[in-house]
């Protein structure tokens, strides 16, 4: 597998975890899958549905989350989850399927196709979107819930409070409540991060009284569905989770349980493109980026006119010459203003139009030749990582074939006249080539079937959030059949930032597989160019830091288990002198320690002050990033003034309430027989450097006079600097 996965190990549960009939059935149609495939694809249902409340009879409830990819495959996930819960004994399935009804409709559309509800299943599934009372689905659901042969019932419902509500309503009913009882209802709430959480969580954190938080009216609405069950586990969905992870621990839809799910051998997600195949990545010119007020573009730009090309001959190979895919897709996100799709659409239309027209000319004609050659410019880019290319005469006989099967899409959730538009369904397999054009409507949670060519000159002000410039990427998934005709067109400030967040990325994950919830402590390494998400979702105790240069941690708790452990670490190490500067003060001497036992020695060093203790947690966070993605090997540990056994003399002053040693580090000296360049200058540029004070406090305090403490000053060398957001709880 591309990745590998350490599963937690789950809460008990008080009922086993059987692979009954129908998780069988749906595993051996899964034949895209190998068996390795598989069997990680069941594992991590069973880990989700290990940690759910038992269905039969019982009166709980718990929230967990499923961290995938973007585009990796989450809803085979939940439909693997599905089969598997109702050969343990849940009879109601209910799906949050996004907040647009095309979202809904694809989701309820791939369940009842995985699932075969329309043919061989029809008994053992019932599916409802969107039911409502007056259409008497609660009479249908007491209904099939008494039959003998105990069908499964699947409600997939617009993640909206009036559908919600009205769902509400449904399970309220005396018909639906007596038949359910006390059994077990799940809830998948796809795309988690979007829409169902709490908007005045900001708002309400600031405030001193509980009982006067507000909720937003989503969020409300499913508060009051769950209220509603008295035997209910709920299941986030996401490849975006930086919102619920950083959501008030009280808050009840923060996960108690996660699980981080494996991508398919063939996916292609983020260090795809902007780690192992950066070729793949076009940046468009600053002057050809679009923006609805500062630069609106009066005429279709190069790159575009460039891309389209590129996409056209990505078809004439893959699709027609060489039969690898029956069709092949691009995608054209310029603006979430409409106007701007539909701006968009009107020149990738004319280009087309114009192309194929100047095609059908004689040979010889001026215009034709002119259009040719412009062809022939970007062919070389074509071709570039196509093993035994067809020549360019061939491809340019198969792409006028092409521009005729071309199927055009301006895909926009408005009319002209302002209302909302039927929701457009592609018949993907009625065109060799399809071009969608729009924005908010191609966003998370929309599938574009067998992109290769994705035009994004989306233009960003000010800070991005992560979890929003992810969910654009409609262009990962699972491409591998026809990487080598990708591209992705992105401004030169996108590129950076996706960089930035796929860093994000792996660090997130690499401590998620390693870690319960409980140890995660609420925080992720990001950059100090990116949100995590929006802000109103968020406690006001959120912090942002940067971790570079100089850091000077306050370990002022636990100073006796420190003390003994400290000095039991040095013991056992080797360490060699620095540089002699004359003075026992400053003379001072170090390990090159290999990175996992200094990843250890952090864990170990107790500091309970809560900003001190995220910078720690970061730190570990980070070196274990480094040792494994970017094969560090050690970080300097540097025991300062080692002769000098009672310790450096350092004030202990009180800060808006708050103990702090004043500076641990002695400053700059040009006195002796060579000039001392400051604790400061203690330090290697290679890698992150620890250095251990022993300090002798200065207090008028009984309890903390001359008491003598160990403490950490940490130095993060410009290659090795980071930033991080936490919640201070």
């Amino acid at each position: 597998m591309n990745d590998t996965i350490k599963m937690i190990k789950p809460n008990d549960t008080n009922f086993p975890i059987i692979k009954g009939i129908r998780t069988t059935d749906l595993l051996n149609r899964l034949t895209k899958l190998d068996n390795e495939e598989k069997e990680i694809l069941l594992n991590e249902a069973k880990s989700i549905l290990s940690n759910c409340i038992n269905p039969n009879n019982t009166i709980g409830s718990t929230t967990g989350i499923a961290i995938g990819y973007v585009q990796s495959g989450k809803t085979m996930s939940f439909t693997t989850l599905t089969a598997l819960a109702i050969d343990n004994g849940f009879r109601i399935i209910i799906y949050f399927a996004g907040i647009k009804l095309n979202l809904l409709e694809q989701t309820t559309k791939r369940l009842k196709k995985d699932l075969l509800t329309e043919s061989d299943n029809a008994r053992i599934f019932k599916v409802y979107q969107s039911p409502t009372v007056e259409e008497g689905v609660h009479l249908k659901i007491k209904n099939a819930l008494g039959l003998n042969h105990k069908p499964a019932i699947l409600i997939t419902v617009l993640k909206h409070y009036k559908h919600i509500d009205e769902l509400t309503r449904i399970f309220k009913t005396p018909e639906v409540r007596e038949s359910l009882g006390n059994n077990g209802v799940l809830i998948i709430d796809d795309e988690a991060d979007q829409a169902s959480l709490n908007t005045y969580a900001r708002k309400n954190s600031k405030a001193e009284d509980w009982e006067d938080d507000e909720f937003s009216s989503t969020y409300s609405s499913i508060l009051k569905l769950r209220s509603a069950l008295s035997n209910h586990s709920y299941i986030q969905y996401t490849a975006t989770p930086q919102g619920p992870l950083l959501i008030n621990i009280m808050d009840l839809l923060s996960p108690k349980f996660h699980v981080v799910l494996t991508p398919g051998k063939a996916y292609t997600g983020g260090k795809t493109f902007f780690e192992n195949n950066v070729d793949l990545i076009s940046t468009i010119p600053d002057r050809e980026v679009y923006h609805h007020k500062h630069n609106q573009l009066i005429e279709s730009p190069q790159s575009l006119i460039e891309a389209l090309q590129l996409f056209l001959m990505g078809v004439a190979i893959t699709v027609n010459i060489k039969g690898k895919e029956s069709f092949l897709s691009m995608m054209v996100h310029a603006d979430r203003e409409q106007d701007a799709s539909k701006k968009f659409h009107g020149w990738v239309n004319k280009l087309i139009d114009s192309w194929g027209e100047r095609l059908k000319l004689p040979d010889g004609d001026p215009s034709k030749t002119e259009l040719i050659n412009e062809f022939k410019e970007n062919y070389s880019e074509a071709v570039r990582r196509i093993d035994n290319p067809p020549s360019f005469e061939n491809v340019m006989e198969e792409v006028r074939q092409t521009i005729l099967d071309t199927n055009m899409e301006l895909v926009i959730g408005k009319d002209a006249g302002g209302k909302q538009k039927k929701n457009i369904e592609i018949d993907w397999s009625n065109a060799s080539s399809h071009i969608l054009v729009g924005a908010e409507m191609l966003n998370r949670g929309y599938t574009v079937e067998g992109l290769t060519v994705s035009y994004m000159p989306r233009y960003s002000i000010g800070k991005s959030n992560a979890d929003t410039i992810q969910q654009r990427c409609r262009f990962f998934g699972y491409k591998q059949n026809y990487l080598d005709s990708c591209r992705v067109f992105l401004p030169s400030d996108s590129i950076l930032e996706y960089r930035d967040y796929v860093d994000h990325e792996e660090i997130m994950r690499t401590m998620l597989k390693e870690n319960s919830l409980a140890d995660f402590e609420q925080l992720l390494i990001l950059s100090p160019e990116m949100n995590p998400t929006r802000n109103n979702i968020l406690s006001a105790d959120l912090v942002n830091h940067k971790l570079n240069g100089w850091r000077q941690m306050n370990a002022l708790q636990h100073v006796d288990e420190n003390l003994v452990f400290v000095s039991n670490f040095l013991v056992n190490q080797k360490l060699k002198n620095f540089k002699d500067f004359g003075t026992p003060d400053r003379n001072h001497r170090y390990v090159k320690l290999d990175i996992k036992a200094a990843i250890e020695f952090l864990k170990d060093f107790k500091i309970a002050n809560m900003p001190d203790s995220l910078r720690k947690s970061s730190t570990i966070q980070y070196l274990r990033y480094l040792a494994d993605q970017r094969g560090l090997k050690y970080v300097y540990i540097f025991e300062m003034s080692f002769a000098v056994n009672k310790g450096r003399v350092r004030s202990l002053n009180i800060e808006n309430g708050k103990m702090k040693i004043s500076n641990i580090f002695s400053g700059r000296s040009t006195t002796g027989v060579e000039t001392y360049p400051g604790d400061k200058g203690i330090r290697f540029e290679d890698s992150i450097c620890i250095q251990i004070h022993k300090v002798k406090l200065r207090h008028n305090s009984m309890e903390w006079g001359n008491r003598l403490i160990y403490t950490l000053g940490i130095y993060y060398p410009e290659d090795f600097a980071h930033s991080f957001v936490g919640i201070l709880n």
